[in-house]
């Protein structure tokens, strides 16, 4: 396969791939008494084959238009659609290692538990600061400061004791009082990505500090932060109401009005502020997997974090670039499938380990 750099396909992949696909094939059918000259052709039918095979349609004899009548009938489904299989079935079947780790809660008085998918913390009828799960409730000091770990594969939904909601993607720690009651702002501290919907307390500012010395001031909105540690850019999206942002303790703040966006150089500490889709920074929280011309290396570490795995890129596939939408349960099956028919990158799977070649 050539790698010319000016080849390098920028592409739309998404849950619409399926309608191109479904054309595609249809007019193949069409024409299929007829042998054009280009390799192009050639290269079609291989991925409208494996199309077929995605959507396991037997074999079948037929010709001219009756044949590209059965052909969209199966295509479009004459009966019910099997279910997709659950993402991480997906994995296990392909033989992929996956991080099975559990959401962790510790406390610096010592308290440590498992935690499913949410908790919120509140007071019980007899006035005592308690954090529910949906399952079981744990009394928790009001002095005390907790922290949650949300491993690669997972996603976690917190509700603080103002109100406040917080949604942490896979990979992200929060640190957070128990109590904000006796505190003049609402300080929390996080690492990795999180969407906030910040309860409005015009007494007490809310404020999220990241590695590195960034700090967010608030009083009360919606926006999204992603700042994992070690990674060379964080970037931090309003989608509701203002916020006050600030790169260092020695830096000015900035004001970010909805649908701005700030990107971090952690290397160099430069800002630079631009208008966004606000949406699709914070589509994660809805189950969304969403990408502007994103090179393959980054998203292959979206998806390991998603789906807790470990992906190889090969060096000359580094730079592909795609753009589009793909709800999370889907699976890393099917989305590296859409990559393959489009752009013809192998996945292998290898002592555990997905290879992008």
């Amino acid at each position: 396969m050539n790698m010319d750099e000016s080849r390098i396909p920028r592409r739309k992949i998404d849950d619409e791939e399926e309608d191109l696909l479904d054309s595609l094939w249809a007019q193949t059918v069409a024409n299929e008494r007829q042998t054009p000259d280009n390799e192009g052709y050639a290269d079609l039918q291989r991925r409208i084959g494996r199309r077929i095979r995605t959507r396991r349609i037997r074999t079948f004899a037929a010709s001219g238009c009756a044949a590209a009548a059965v052909a969209l009938a199966l295509l479009f489904g004459s009966g019910p659609e099997q279910p997709a299989p659950d993402a991480f079935e997906q994995l296990a079947r392909m033989g992929v290692s996956i991080d099975r780790s559990e959401v962790v809660m510790t406390s610096d008085g010592g308290q440590r538990m498992n935690l499913d998918q949410e908790a919120s913390i509140e007071r019980n009828t007899a006035g005592e600061l308690a954090l529910n799960t949906r399952e079981s409730s744990f009394a928790v000091e009001e002095n005390q400061r907790l922290k949650i770990e949300v491993p690669a594969g997972r996603e976690f939904h917190l509700t603080l004791a103002d109100g406040t909601r917080v949604w942490l993607n896979a990979g992200s720690t929060l640190e957070y009082p128990a109590s904000f009651e006796k505190s003049a702002e609402r300080c929390v501290s996080l690492s990795g990505e999180a969407f906030f919907d910040v309860q409005r307390d015009t007494c007490r500012p809310f404020r999220v500090e990241m590695p590195g010395g960034e700090c967010i001031r608030v009083l009360g909105t919606r926006f999204n932060v992603n700042a994992y540690a070690g990674e060379r850019e964080h970037v931090t999206t309003l989608v509701e109401g203002r916020i006050a942002y600030r790169a260092s303790a020695a830096s000015e703040d900035l004001e970010l009005k909805p649908d701005q966006q700030i990107r971090l150089d952690c290397d160099t500490e430069q800002t630079a502020v631009s208008t966004v889709d606000a949406k699709a920074y914070a589509a994660w929280v809805d189950g969304w997997l969403w990408f502007e011309a994103e090179p393959l290396w980054r998203l292959a570490q979206r998806f390991e974090r998603t789906y807790g795995i470990r992906i190889v890129v090969a060096e000359p596939l580094r730079n592909y670039t795609f753009s589009g939408k793909i709800r999370r349960e889907r699976g890393i099956d099917y989305i590296l499938d859409l990559l393959a028919g489009t752009t013809g990158i192998r996945c292998e799977v290898e002592d555990g380990v997905m290879y992008l070649r």
